[in-house]
């Protein structure tokens, strides 16, 4: 265990007061509710349960004691990847996606020297985030996504740690 594996009290740029912390087995239900309200194509639930004994990451965003966020992180051979990263959709655009990016960021540092991650094209609220968190465009993959009619490209980016 290290430092970042314990609770974490921070603020939002907008003055929302958040705890951080690692999921446990018990919030796997929350995750995966809010999982499929804020994507079009949520990950399986033993994606989230790979959390609980594998290498990668995921921190819960907590206000008031209610979910409202999550940041799945890893990080082998030098690199880290930005797995998933999830808002709440009624607690958007109150600075909790960058809390969660920089708290990402801050636990791969030291173990890696690149955060990479995908994300669609479409998501221009997450390219914004990304590109203010000093993240940068490497390429595009091409049908990447699924989508309700086909697949969409994914823009690769990745951050220098």
């Amino acid at each position: 265990m290290n430092h970042f594996d314990l609770p974490l009290k921070l603020t939002t740029v907008t003055g929302l007061d958040l705890s951080l912390r690692l999921l446990t087995e018990e919030d796997l239900a929350a995750v995966m509710e809010l999982e499929k309200s804020a994507h079009s194509h949520p990950w399986r639930l033993s994606s989230f349960e790979d959390c609980l004994k594998g290498r990668q990451r995921c921190w819960l965003a907590e206000a008031k004691e209610k979910l409202v966020g999550y940041v799945v992180v890893t990080h082998a051979g030098g690199d880290a990847e930005l797995l998933n990263i999830a808002v709440s959709p009624k607690f958007q655009r109150k600075g909790i996606g960058s809390v969660l990016l920089q708290h990402a960021i801050n636990c791969v540092v030291g173990h890696a020297d690149m955060l990479f991650l995908e994300v669609r094209v479409s998501n221009k609220k997450a390219i914004e985030l990304y590109s203010k968190e000093g993240f940068f465009e490497l390429g595009h993959r091409k049908g990447y996504y699924p989508t309700l009619n086909g697949h969409e490209d994914a823009l690769l980016m990745a951050s220098q740690l």
